[in-house]
Protein backbone atom coordinates (compact mmCIF):
# COMPACT_ATOMS: atom_id res chain seq x y z
CA UNK A 1 0.00 0.00 0.00
CA UNK A 2 2.95 2.30 0.73
CA UNK A 3 4.40 1.99 -2.61
CA UNK A 4 1.04 2.54 -4.48
CA UNK A 5 0.73 5.42 -2.29
CA UNK A 6 4.21 7.35 -3.21
CA UNK A 7 3.32 6.61 -6.64
CA UNK A 8 0.04 8.42 -6.53
CA UNK A 9 1.07 11.03 -4.94
CA UNK A 10 4.39 12.09 -6.61
CA UNK A 11 3.75 15.31 -7.85
CA UNK A 12 6.07 15.61 -10.66
CA UNK A 13 4.63 12.63 -12.04
CA UNK A 14 0.81 13.95 -11.58
CA UNK A 15 2.01 17.01 -13.39
CA UNK A 16 3.39 15.52 -16.31
CA UNK A 17 0.29 13.21 -16.74
CA UNK A 18 -2.28 16.54 -16.49
CA UNK A 19 0.08 18.12 -18.64
CA UNK A 20 -0.52 14.97 -21.10
CA UNK A 21 -4.31 15.39 -20.36
CA UNK A 22 -4.56 19.11 -21.03
CA UNK A 23 -3.09 18.82 -24.27
CA UNK A 24 -5.20 15.84 -25.27
CA UNK A 25 -8.54 17.13 -24.31
CA UNK A 26 -7.19 20.20 -26.12
CA UNK A 27 -6.02 18.83 -29.58
CA UNK A 28 -9.60 17.07 -29.30
CA UNK A 29 -11.40 20.48 -28.83
CA UNK A 30 -9.65 21.98 -31.80
CA UNK A 31 -10.14 18.71 -34.12
CA UNK A 32 -13.71 18.72 -33.02
CA UNK A 33 -13.88 22.53 -33.93
CA UNK A 34 -11.55 22.20 -37.26
CA UNK A 35 -13.45 19.06 -38.90
CA UNK A 36 -16.78 18.61 -36.89
CA UNK A 37 -18.04 21.44 -38.73
CA UNK A 38 -17.96 19.87 -41.48
CA UNK A 39 -20.16 17.19 -40.70
CA UNK A 40 -23.41 19.38 -40.78
CA UNK A 41 -24.66 22.04 -43.60
CA UNK A 42 -23.08 25.19 -42.04
CA UNK A 43 -24.00 28.83 -42.95
CA UNK A 44 -21.19 31.21 -43.72
CA UNK A 45 -20.60 34.09 -41.49
CA UNK A 46 -18.37 37.13 -41.16
CA UNK A 47 -15.53 36.89 -39.16
CA UNK A 48 -16.08 39.81 -37.05
CA UNK A 49 -19.52 41.42 -36.71
CA UNK A 50 -21.38 43.50 -34.49
CA UNK A 51 -24.59 43.06 -33.06
CA UNK A 52 -26.86 45.04 -30.64
CA UNK A 53 -28.06 43.44 -27.40
CA UNK A 54 -31.20 44.64 -26.31
CA UNK A 55 -30.94 43.00 -22.73
CA UNK A 56 -27.99 45.37 -22.16
CA UNK A 57 -29.60 48.60 -23.16
CA UNK A 58 -28.55 48.58 -26.41
CA UNK A 59 -25.01 48.17 -26.38
CA UNK A 60 -23.23 46.74 -29.37
CA UNK A 61 -21.16 43.64 -28.83
CA UNK A 62 -18.54 42.53 -30.92
CA UNK A 63 -18.94 39.12 -32.30
CA UNK A 64 -16.09 35.98 -33.39
CA UNK A 65 -17.82 33.84 -35.07
CA UNK A 66 -14.78 31.57 -36.66
CA UNK A 67 -11.22 31.86 -35.64
CA UNK A 68 -8.77 32.21 -38.57
CA UNK A 69 -7.41 28.80 -39.82
CA UNK A 70 -3.61 30.06 -38.92
CA UNK A 71 -4.72 30.11 -35.19
CA UNK A 72 -6.64 27.16 -35.55
CA UNK A 73 -3.14 25.57 -36.67
CA UNK A 74 -1.25 27.41 -34.03
CA UNK A 75 -3.80 25.77 -31.06
CA UNK A 76 -3.31 22.07 -32.68
CA UNK A 77 0.74 22.72 -32.39
CA UNK A 78 0.60 24.00 -29.16
CA UNK A 79 -1.24 20.83 -28.34
CA UNK A 80 0.56 18.21 -30.01
CA UNK A 81 3.83 20.50 -28.72
CA UNK A 82 2.09 19.86 -24.29
CA UNK A 83 1.64 16.36 -25.40
CA UNK A 84 5.16 15.55 -26.26
CA UNK A 85 6.47 17.85 -23.60
CA UNK A 86 4.79 15.91 -21.08
CA UNK A 87 5.70 12.62 -22.43
CA UNK A 88 9.07 13.45 -22.80
CA UNK A 89 9.68 14.72 -19.29
CA UNK A 90 7.61 11.58 -17.83
CA UNK A 91 9.76 9.22 -19.83
CA UNK A 92 13.09 11.12 -18.24
CA UNK A 93 11.36 10.96 -14.54
CA UNK A 94 11.10 7.43 -14.98
CA UNK A 95 15.25 7.11 -16.03
CA UNK A 96 16.03 8.88 -12.71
Amino acid sequence: MRKFWKRVSDRDRLSYAMTIAFGVCLLTLMLFFQFGYQLGEREVKPFLRQEEMPAFGGQKVLLIDEPNPVVRGIEIVVALGLIALGIERFVNHKRR
